[in-house]
């Protein structure tokens, strides 16, 4: 994946959050990102179509009730949110990838997506993804987040 790949999915992972979650991606001037403290979750969307590929996220588990509370509009000790921690995740993470696949592709071509998956994550898994080329390491409401899209 190219740095221009790794441009368009943070700018468009930035208007996701802000838009749906109503969270914003902090600027880190050094490129530092904070390491999780706690457990982490990992989501990931497939595609097919004009090109196919896969679009994962991975966040600490305690960033997943604040994510569900701000896109259900209650607080993150709500039932709600709590009931609802990896569906919201999972919403972020499709949203972006439809919103990332017509900034890519265009609004013609039509793309297949599959069900989101959702895994835990620990922090040796988070560290080897870190790593990897093509992720894309953001800061949102001051946890870290990691974006990997695969083409």
């Amino acid at each position: 994946m190219s740095t221009e790949h790794e441009v368009m999915l943070a700018r468009v992972f930035a208007r996701v959050a802000g838009d749906l979650a109503f969270m914003f991606i902090e600027p880190q001037e050094d490129g530092f990102i904070p390491s999780p403290s706690g457990p982490c979750v990992s989501a990931t969307i497939t595609f097919s179509g004009k090109f196919e590929g896969s679009l994962s996220i991975a966040v600490p588990t305690a960033l997943c009730p604040v994510i569900a509370a701000n896109v259900l509009g209650v607080e993150p000790e709500d039932e709600s949110a709590t009931d609802q921690l990896y569906d919201a995740l999972t919403e972020l993470l499709n949203v972006t990838c439809g919103n990332l696949l017509t900034a890519l592709a265009g609004d013609e071509p039509v793309f297949d997506l599959t069900i989101p998956t959702v895994q835990s994550l620990d922090l040796r898994a988070w560290d080897e993804l870190q790593r990897t080329p093509g992720t894309v390491a953001l800061v949102l409401e001051e946890h870290p987040v990691l974006l990997r899209l695969s083409l």
